[in-house]
């Protein structure tokens, strides 16, 4: 996991995660998969492919706290490029990992 997660973001502490658009504030350890934090807050995501980038049914947009996200890898790059509707703010939930600080996301429907 070495150089996953930005050297200034810490695992293990805790962390606001806001989810949009019901509003939802949960509080989260660093270190968590996002698409976890956000099926443990009660929201439904779809994650047809098992977390291993090929569907892209867990496409979010991060409204804050970009920075907080694990570095986007390849697959995911590739995936997003390819999806309608997504854009410079779009995260996988199943590929990104939860740093240090709050981070605010909008779930996109399918």
């Amino acid at each position: 996991m070495s150089g996953y997660l930005r050297a200034d973001r810490r695992i293990n502490s805790a962390l606001n995660l806001t989810i949009l658009p019901s509003g939802r504030t949960v509080q989260v350890i660093g270190g968590t998969r996002l698409l976890v934090a956000i099926t443990d807050a009660g929201e439904s995501v779809i994650d047809e492919c098992g977390g291993r980038s090929r569907c892209g049914s867990c496409h979010v947009v991060v409204r804050f706290g970009w920075r907080s996200l694990s570095k986007i890898r390849t697959k995911e790059r590739e995936r997003l490029t390819q999806l309608n509707g997504a854009n410079m703010l779009s995260r996988l939930a199943c590929q990104a990992m939860l740093g240090a600080h709050d981070v605010t996301v909008e779930l996109m429907p399918h």
